[in-house]
């Protein structure tokens, strides 16, 4: 079988995001089951690559976003809706490749005339939800921005999302609660809808602990992680080097602040942002990874891909990360809340 993946950010040129990890190896499932797999994503516009092997490089200024001024994003946002961008390349690369199934992803910045151009040719499309940028410009909903998805601005947005989207085959949300957000707003009413986990929900169990308990962030550098609330609850916990450690592994906005937070502490270990071969060998040296997330998170891939090694989590109880619970030792901790951030890390050492 043809089968098509899209997802506005892929290796590499990405940010390792869980949207991207998921379709990365959706792409590998597929093609070890035997498929003939080709993708489609963005890069930046300064780059020449548009196409390596199986995947298809569009341009795009989605990367460069975090640069433009609110009502920039604001316009550019709407335009990808009204008048999306790339129309004629993706009806060139569909006709050439013929998929039989599409999946799509995260399309924001790559393009949203996809699921038309898919139905125009008759290819049964898929669509895989991974935050709220269908009901949402910002993708994100910030803990006590709740009522964000039920203004006008969202409203008129989501008109444009829904009519889109109209004629998907099938809705896919790794979370429940994701997938009743977008329910509850009628954003896809011809569509069958169900709930897939990213990874195989099976309990985990958690391996021994280190003599020196060492923790781990792992993500984008940018406040909506909650990696400065991390910060000031490790501060907080007053750890000896020979009790505790920190890892932070990651790039984003926030590089600069974190080199000024850690230059004087010998128990936080920066790493930057490493390449994904090399997260196995990290992780597994690690006892806890922590989300400390200020944003409704919809199934944390980094919780799922330390599991594997062992490693217990801590997290904000938000969105679908209180689904994992069952699957894996997670303690949850009151978005925000830095004393209870503290109190878990504390727990944590506790042999």
């Amino acid at each position: 079988m043809k089968i098509g993946l899209a997802n506005n950010l892929y290796p590499p040129y990405g940010r390792d995001s869980g949207a991207e990890i998921v379709c990365q190896k959706m792409a590998v499932d597929f093609e070890q089951a035997g498929h003939d797999v080709f993708i489609i994503t963005t890069k930046t516009k300064d780059l020449e690559c548009e196409r390596n092997n199986n995947i298809y490089y569009l341009k795009s200024n989605y990367n460069n976003l975090n640069k433009f001024s609110f009502s920039k994003r604001f316009i550019w946002h709407i335009w990808q809706l009204i008048l999306p961008p790339h129309q004629r390349k993706l009806k060139k690369i569909i006709k050439y490749e013929k998929p039989d199934l599409f999946i799509s992803h995260n399309l924001l910045g790559l393009s949203f005339a996809l699921p038309k151009i898919l139905t125009h040719n008759n290819i049964e499309h898929h669509h895989v939800l991974h935050d709220i940028q269908l009901l949402h410009p910002s993708g994100l909903m910030y803990l006590g921005e709740e009522k964000k998805i039920d203004n006008l601005i969202a409203k008129v947005y989501q008109s444009l999302t829904k009519r889109l989207f109209k004629k998907t085959k099938k809705i896919i949300s790794p979370s429940k609660w994701l997938l009743d957000l977008h329910q509850r707003k009628k954003i896809f009413p011809n569509s069958l809808q169900e709930v897939i986990p990213n990874f195989n929900l099976q309990r985990i169990q958690a391996k021994e602990k280190n003599e020196i308990v060492k923790f781990i962030f792992a993500g984008q550098l940018e406040p909506h992680k909650g990696i400065e609330l991390l910060l000031s609850a490790w501060k907080n916990c007053n750890f000896q080097k020979s009790t505790a450690l920190l890892t932070i592994v990651g790039s984003g906005s926030l590089d600069k602040f974190i080199n000024s937070k850690i230059s004087n502490l010998s128990n936080i270990n920066y790493l930057g942002r490493v390449p994904r071969e090399s997260m196995e060998n990290i992780l597994n040296k690690h006892d806890v990874v922590i989300l400390p997330s200020l944003v409704y998170e919809n199934s944390p891939t980094i919780i799922w891909e330390a599991a594997k090694y062992g490693l217990r989590a801590i997290a904000s109880n938000l969105g679908g990360t209180i689904e994992l619970s069952e699957y894996l030792e997670l303690e949850l901790f009151e978005a925000g809340n830095e004393e209870d951030l503290t109190k878990q890390i504390l727990h944590a050492t506790i042999k």
